[in-house]
């Protein structure tokens, strides 16, 4: 019996591993079929039949070398090796299908084949080499290298073209491919100079190792890739993973309680991986029994076992978990630690993965056929909105028929639609009927820890611990009731209060609501009205409200007359649990009732005293409204007074408020609203009014509707369809700091724009480090200091506890930039820049030269859609008379406002003005900013001209920045005539501020904003020269005293002084505050020492007054100048005494 050769085992291990790559048996069986380069050739034959009349066939010839050098090595090694027949149906069928493939584009084909010559000259020539050959094992052993360096290759384009949308996706799928390939090709290049060398088996086993660990390397690097995609995709989706629940859950429970289930011969059975007897298990129990901590237990326990995937559901979340948010949980949770089944993922469709429940179902589907024995398990069912848990329980039904190792476990009270929903399939465990036992091991175990801790007396310990034995009796299968007892007892002060307390139990679970509610409604006035509205917010609140937020909410009085102007400051924190007892808790820093039924219980007609949920509604906006108000006055502090105030915990509420607002209005304006409410609005309507609103031009809305109120306020009424709009509109989830110049001004009031400094400065502040500044804004804002900086993700107000946390969630928040074409996928995926946005479009959607001349000619024939592809085009092409025509049509006339808007933003980008003017909407005489910049930055100096002027003095800050940075000087000099010509006031700010408008445009973000910029500052310089004779005295000196606080330019504070600049402003008016010598010396940088040597040495006064805590010695960097200058201040100012007559000190 013959044995197979070294070179032999190496062939056909390659084959196996090949194999185990392709997957598919069928298509296996295809590459078996071709087993000689001839049917290769017939097919590159028959490609070349249909691609030649289209004129497409452009490079299929380059592939000659490389099927020459296949054709050579399979002879070589055929005779040298013997090979069987399936070894050479390995060189030549993949070959063939892959060619096959990608034939189906001919741009594809044209890639494929510059890989397929590139590995044509990386393979030898091997009929020459033969020719040398020796008959050697290690020759043998060594051409079986390329045999593994050929299927390597295959194997790689197999597994592209494998992917269900590479036509769609080909440009952003295929760079990385070539990734991959690039290895391979290397290996090939090494392996023929081995050839070429005198090869051992040394040689050989070296260059495998080599191999081993490229491709080692080039799997990790993969596999991370793939996992920053897969972050990306569970970014956009935002599936609750429920983990943090879990562990909140098991971080509560108390040992042993949960023993009798685990130890349940149902549970049992449906745990038993031999049984398929039960594969529905239902939890079933009164409201407080204890479902969910036992649903807890189950899953850990599931977990040692089984795949698990679960979810708690919640009726604090109602509104947004359905069945589809449900069934992504459970997909994402399969996909965590399982690559092949996140490739499933990627590969699928995202619409149809954000938004089909069938598809999604189909996914979880096949992930669960191939998993095993998973388990999935379900609490509080009964939560959920009945229509939604009926969806829920149907698709589960459909997994359990075709997914036979799955098993199902749901929690919830005994609902009739569950029951009949689930009929004879399910084996149900009434939770209140065997409970008993684990209640009375919570109830000791817990009263006996609290008894240890407050230091009685061991007779009292026992007498206490003894009398807590009626709580059983009393819990009636409710662990809820226990837990509120006791949290009740715990609180109170005196033994005396405990045993009175304790010999009168309340009879029933709404007994022990009725009991702790009678005592908020017998507090003082004050305190009872405190409690009521901190409990009808936290059942009303469209979002928990954190403690910060909740103390700053309840501490807001309502403006009447001349009171409250400010916001009240927080000194003392609240202890909420103890004001309204063990009704309440905190949960993550945010309040929440302990159970739904104390939310049933509060607001039921019922009751006696209940709480009214739309007063609390109103109550709770018009407290909102209110607050916004006060805090909306600071629109235009500078950024040290900001600080300062978020510092002491003046905007804790602020982000919630400017978040929330709009909503609650929405749900308690109706027929008859709060005429008290609309006064709120009518402030802030008058001090919040942005005076730079930009009207939307589609104005479809919310369909608020109140016609009353529309006829006794039109201008308020107005303003809350204006911000319904803005908070509905379909880019908001988009819109960031980052071009927050193209939304901003969507928003009628200026809520946004006063959002947008705090968040910054609150950036800033947290960016600084410091383990003073870090506690205070954790005691006002909460722990989750890291916010995310897109305004419309409730990530931007309750952010994360680290900045890693906030990276991962920033690098995978979304792609904002969608494709233009609504038919695309990249229209929901989107780009990360607009710039590869726009790369896309010009890619794939533009037409071809000559389907553009064609089109031209059928514009009044085409539709929207096909329109949107050509106008692009035409711009690019700078056909101004293609453009007219198509705008002109029936279709283009109806072309959507955002694609010419972002047509004319391209045409600005190109340089081109009079394609600029034509794309104008004709209901905008002006250019806006955005194509004002556009027009500056394309440095087309008519452009320019045409542009600048057209700037409003309220822009003028904004597009200083832009002109500054032109590289055209001829465009700033344009500039510079134009700041000629400005009014001598600007009005600014939300509050309209009249300012002067040099004053303004050079203010102190300018100037550090140059700083260090030789170009930009000699510009600036210029500028004040020939503006030098525009500014008053007092103006020169804010603008010295500005460049002193920033930038502590020197070149510029020599400029403003020669224009006439005081040293001593503010104080040489008899005026108060820093001078500049003053300011720079707070500044320990090189620049401030310098310019303080400067001022020194011309005669600067060194103290302000007769205070010794006024003189400049005070200063940090007065203190440490001499490191930068090798001279102290002290030597300085003796030297310029030196130069007086008289050395009379200043």
């Amino acid at each position: 019996m013959s044995t197979s050769t070294p070179a032999q085992q190496a062939l056909e291990q390659a084959l196996q591993a090949f194999r185990s790559k392709v997957e598919n048996p069928n298509i296996y069986d295809e590459i078996l079929t071709t087993g000689t380069i001839e049917e290769v050739y017939k097919l590159t034959n028959d490609i070349q039949s249909k691609l030649a009349p289209q004129g497409k066939l452009r490079h299929l010839a380059k592939i000659k070398p490389f099927l020459d050098r296949l054709s050579e090595y399979a002879s070589v090694i055929e005779v040298f090796v013997q090979v069987k027949p399936d070894i050479l149906a390995l060189i030549w069928g993949p070959i063939k299908i892959i060619l096959h493939w990608s034939s189906q584009i001919s741009s594809v084909l044209d890639k494929v084949a510059d890989v397929l010559e590139r590995v044509g000259y990386a393979l030898p020539h091997f009929a020459r080499m033969a020719q040398t050959f020796n008959t050697s094992d290690a020759v043998k052993s060594a051409l079986t290298l390329y045999y593994e360096d050929i299927l390597d290759l295959y194997a790689i384009l197999f597994h592209f073209f494998r992917k269900t949308r590479w036509m769609q996706f080909f440009e952003v799928l295929w760079p990385n491919c070539l990734k991959k390939i690039d290895p391979v090709i290397n290996n090939l290049e090494k392996h023929s100079l081995l050839m070429k060398n005198e090869v051992t088996f040394i040689d050989i086993q070296e260059a495998r190792e080599a191999r081993a660990r490229t491709s080692e390397q080039l799997s990790r690097a993969e596999a991370s890739q793939q996992l920053e995609r897969f972050r990306s995709l569970r970014s956009r989706v935002s599936p609750e993973l429920y983990d943090g629940r879990l562990d909140w859950f098991r971080n509560r429970c108390v040992s042993g309680c949960a023993t009798w289930l685990m130890d349940d011969g149902e549970f049992g059975e449906w745990m038993d991986p031999n049984s398929n007897n039960t594969t529905w298990l239902w939890l079933q129990g009164i409201p407080g029994a204890g479902k969910t901590y036992l649903s807890a237990a189950a899953i850990d326990h599931t977990r040692e076992h089984h795949q698990t995937l679960f979810a708690f559901i919640s009726y604090k979340m109602r509104s947004s978990q359905s069945a589809l948010s449900i069934l992504h949980s459970l997909l994402f949770q399969a996909a965590e630690d399982d690559q092949s089944f996140q490739t499933r993922l990627l590969d699928s469709k995202e619409r149809e993965l954000q938004g089909n429940t069938s598809f999604v179902l189909d996914l979880l589907k096949t992930f669960l056929t191939t998993a095993g024995r998973t388990h999935i398990i379900i609490d509080g069912l009964d939560e959920m909105d009945e229509y939604e848990r009926q969806i829920l329980l149907k698709r589960f039904d459909e997994l359990s028929e075709d997914c036979g190792d799955l098993r199902l476990l749901i929690s919830s009270r005994a609902e009739d639609d569950i029951a009949t929903a689930l009929q004879d399939k399910v084996t149900a465990i009434r939770v209140d009927h065997r409970n008993s036992g684990s209640i009375q091991t919570y109830i000791d175990k817990r009263w006996e820890r609290w008894l240890a801790n407050q230091g009685f007396d061991p007779a009292v310990r026992k007498e206490l611990f003894q009398s807590v034995s009626p709580i059983l009796a009393k819990a009636n299968g409710m662990f809820l009731y226990a837990r509120i007892i006791l949290d009740n007892l715990e609180q109170m002060n005196t033994i005396e209060e405990i045993r009175d307390e304790l010999k009168a139990l309340p009879n029933d679970l709404e007994g022990a609501y009725h009991r702790i509610f009678h005592r908020i409604n017998t507090l003082d006035d004050t305190l009872r009205s405190k409690c009521r509205r901190l409990l009808g917010w936290i059942g009303c609140a469209p979002l928990a409200m954190t403690v910060p937020e909740m103390e700053q909410a309840l501490a807001v009085r309502f403006r009447t007359g001349r009171n409250a102007k400010q916001v009240p400051i927080i000194i003392n924190k609240f202890n909420f649990v103890k004001m309204c007892g063990p009704i309440i808790e905190v949960v993550e820093e945010k309040l929440q009732f302990v159970h739904f039924t104390v939310h049933e219980y509060l607001f039921s007609s019922t009751v006696t005293d209940s709480i009214d949920k739309d007063f609390s509604t109103k109550e709770l906006a018009r407290t909102i409204v209110s607050y916004l108000n006060l805090t909306l006055m600071d629109a235009d502090l500078e950024i040290d007074e900001i600080r300062g105030n978020m510092l002491i915990g003046k905007y804790r509420l602020f982000e919630y408020g400017c978040y929330y607002w709009p909503k609650l209005i929405y749900q308690t304006l109706g027929h008859n609203y709060s005429r008290t409410l609309v006064r709120s609005l009518d402030i802030m309507l008058q001090q919040g009014k942005n005076h730079s609103f930009i009207q939307p031009t589609d104005e479809s809305g919310p369909p608020f509707r109140c016609p009353e109120l529309r006829k006794d306020s039109p201008k308020v009424f107005s303003m809350l369809l204006e911000t319904l709009r803005f908070y509905l509109d379909d880019k908001r989830l988009d819109w960031n700091w980052g071009n927050s110049d193209t939304w901003i001004n969507f928003n009628p009031l200026t809520t946004s724009k006063m959002l947008l400094r705090i968040q910054q400065q609150h950036s800033s502040l947290v960016d600084c480090n410091e383990n003073l500044t870090l506690s205070l804004l954790r005691s006002s804002y909460g722990s989750n200091l890291f916010r995310c900086t897109y305004a419309f993700c409730e990530h931007s107000f309750r952010g994360f506890k680290t900045p890693g946390e906030l990276n991962e969630h920033m690098r995978n928040h979304g792609k904002p930039w969608k494709c233009l074409s609504s038919i695309c996928d990249f229209s929901t995926l989107g780009f990360s820049t607009k710039s590869r946005r726009d790369e896309h479009w010009l890619k794939v959607h533009l037409p071809a030269p000559e389907e553009l001349r064609k089109g031209a000619s059928d514009f009044d024939k085409m539709d929207v859609i096909e329109l949107q592809r050509f106008l692009p085009a035409l711009v690019l092409e700078g056909d101004v008379d293609g453009v007219q025509h198509l705008l002109t049509s029936p279709a283009g006339e109806n072309l959507r406002p955002s694609i010419i808007e972002s047509t004319r933003r391209l045409a600005a980008k190109t340089g081109s003005l009079v394609l600029t003017q034509l794309l104008a909407p004709t209901d905008q005489p002006k250019a806006p900013g955005s194509i004002i910049k556009l027009a500056i930055q394309s440095q087309d100096v008519d452009f320019a001209k045409w542009a600048i002027p057209q700037t409003e003095p309220e822009d003028c800050v904004d597009m200083m920045k832009v002109t500054l940075s032109s590289k055209s000087e001829e465009i700033y000099a344009l500039w510079e005539d134009y700041l000629t010509t400005l009014p001598p006031t600007v009005k600014t700010g939300p509050s309209n501020r009249e300012r002067v408008t040099l004053e303004f445009i050079f203010n102190r973000t300018l100037f550090t904003d140059i700083k260090n910029n030789p170009m930009k500052e000699a510009r600036v310089k210029h500028t004040l020269r020939r503006l030098g004779n525009r500014f008053s005295t007092r103006s020169l000196g804010l603008l010295l005293t500005n460049v002193a606080k920033s930038s502590c330019s020197l070149l510029l504070s020599q400029e403003l002084i020669a224009l006439g600049a005081s040293m001593e402003f503010p104080r040489d008016a008899n005026g108060t505050g820093l001078t500049a010598l003053h300011l720079a010396s707070k500044n320990t940088s090189r620049e401030a020492a310098i310019l303080m040597r400067y001022l020194i040495l011309k005669g600067a006064a060194i103290q302000l007054d007769k205070s010794p805590f006024h003189s400049v010695s005070m200063g940090k960097g007065a203190e440490e100048m001499a490191k930068w200058v090798g001279m102290t201040w002290e030597e300085l100012y003796d030297q310029y005494l030196s130069t007086l007559q008289g050395h009379e000190k200043k």
